[in-house]
């Protein structure tokens, strides 16, 4: 089998396995989060990076994170029938895991999250991970003051932002802000992958990709700052990123000035998205935008071959796969009901 093919098999493979609708029904029953780390570990995929675990003692964070880092375990997967172009795509990749792993440390800065518990979920990332990450991922265990945490951040992509939001009270970080910058770099890195490494077939269609998640974050920021807080035009249009997909900026900046937050609905209804919404009733921005990542992505992943395309939209679905699981967590956590939690479930 050639590497175009192999790549391609191995991620629907994978891709087969993944959460059912048995499975979210399971874990939508249990009552804790030790008995969600249980099912996982015992019952799905996730059962690799969940080894070794005591389910008994774990806490959310700890299994959030672990979850997020299962990416490295379906990357090395099909790495190994990667040809050289599509393992440039490693580093991308990656930057979604050390972005989580930056704004766990931030965030830990506040609520206390100890060096052992750091240490912990860092010794879990697999060895061939650091290979692509931008600083050293080791270190950031150590790391215990904001100022350490810019200091090993220096002459990476990420470490003008983590300047720009440094604070001496922390309780004053400006989290969203900050993640906001941080996926825009994310988002800058897959371009140029996109536009040095991507296969002439597939070009096109990865950038699509990409651009709509750009798109549908925007679209996503727009609803919300209307619907929950009445925000005006000159508030709103700095927290977009000049990036574009299905709606021109002409569009979008009418959206900005114009649009009441169910108008913004309608327009995403009535755009070429449509072609991926399902039927779903909408709820929440968020779910309705992930909903139509997901087909998209579910889309690609089942009528094309180009081994770049297909690991991109493999990954993006598996992180669409473990935040289902962190949004089932987080009902546990906060006893919100399992009819409301379902209602979110993309699969």
């Amino acid at each position: 089998m050639s590497t175009r093919n192999a790549i391609s098999a191995k991620a629907r493979a994978m891709f087969g396995e993944r959460l059912n609708a048995s499975d979210y029904a399971a874990l939508l029953q249990k009552k804790s989060v030790g008995e969600i780390a249980s099912y996982l570990k015992n019952s799905t995929m996730f059962r690799e990076c969940l080894d070794g675990i005591n389910e008994k003692s774990i806490h959310r964070g700890q299994l959030e994170v672990l979850l997020r880092t299962d990416v490295f375990e379906r990357l090395a997967k099909l790495i190994r029938y990667a040809d050289e172009n599509a393992l440039h795509f490693a580093t991308a990749v990656v930057m979604e895991s050390e972005i989580e792993l930056i704004m766990m440390a931030v965030r830990s800065f506040e609520n206390g999250v100890s060096h052992a518990e750091r240490r912990e979920i860092i010794a879990r990332m697999p060895l061939y991970a650091r290979e692509y990450t931008s600083f050293d991922i080791v270190k950031l265990a150590d790391v215990q003051t904001y100022d350490e945490l810019v200091e090993l951040l220096e002459g990476t992509v990420y470490c003008d932002a983590v300047k720009r939001y440094q604070t001496k009270n922390l309780q004053e970080i400006d989290y969203v802000g900050l993640m906001h910058e941080m996926r825009m770099r994310y988002y800058q890195a897959c371009t140029a992958a996109i536009r040095k490494y991507g296969a002439r077939n597939a070009r096109d269609q990865m950038q699509e990709i990409i651009n709509a998640r750009v798109e549908l974050e925007n679209i996503s920021i727009i609803y919300r700052l209307k619907k929950y807080f009445e925000a005006p035009p000159q508030q709103i249009r700095p927290l977009i990123v000049q990036t574009f997909c299905y709606f021109t900026p002409k569009e979008i900046n009418d959206m900005i000035d114009n649009a009441t937050a169910d108008q913004v609905i309608d327009r995403l209804h009535s755009s070429k998205y449509r072609r991926y919404i399902s039927s779903t009733k909408f709820t929440y921005i968020e779910h309705y935008t992930k909903q139509i990542s997901y087909n998209m992505n579910y889309h690609f992943i089942e009528t094309n071959t180009a081994p770049n395309l297909v690991l991109m939209s493999y990954l993006l679905l598996s992180d669409i796969e473990i935040q289902n699981v962190v949004d089932i967590i987080e009902a546990v956590r906060y006893g919100i009901s399992q009819e409301h939690i379902r209602a979110l479930l993309v699969y």
